[in-house]
């Protein structure tokens, strides 16, 4: 039951919240599926609208393929140790924000929107 708890309750709490946003946003009852995709805050919150189930479907996954095992591993080390694996967490998110910006990134506007 623990075990559940650690993998449940993580992503309830945010798409949760995220939920709580959406629904009670005064646009809500006129996002409509064809908005998907238009690069807009209500294209965004149509997006989720209609994809929650298997959001959260894919975030439970997560949390119990990739995360848990990560974190399970990590409890038992020692102090320094857990200090070099944040270190090289904050390294792999930056690699990979810095790919993923390079990829979206429109080059006739410049640097200035890359940074």
């Amino acid at each position: 039951m623990k075990k559940l708890l650690k993998v449940i309750v993580p992503p309830f709490i945010g798409f949760s919240l995220y939920f709580v946003g959406v629904r009670y946003s005064p646009d809500y009852f006129d996002l409509t599926i064809g908005q998907i995709g238009t690069g807009t805050l209500a294209g965004f919150m149509a997006f989720y609208k209609y994809t929650l189930p298997l959001l959260f479907f894919i975030a439970i996954l997560t949390q119990l393929l990739v995360v848990m095992p990560a974190w399970n591993g990590l409890i038992h080390r020692s102090t320094g140790a857990k200090i070099w694996s944040f270190f090289f967490l904050v390294l792999v998110c930056l690699l990979f924000a810095g790919g993923i910006s390079y990829l979206i990134w429109d080059k006739s506007t410049g640097t200035g929107h890359l940074f």
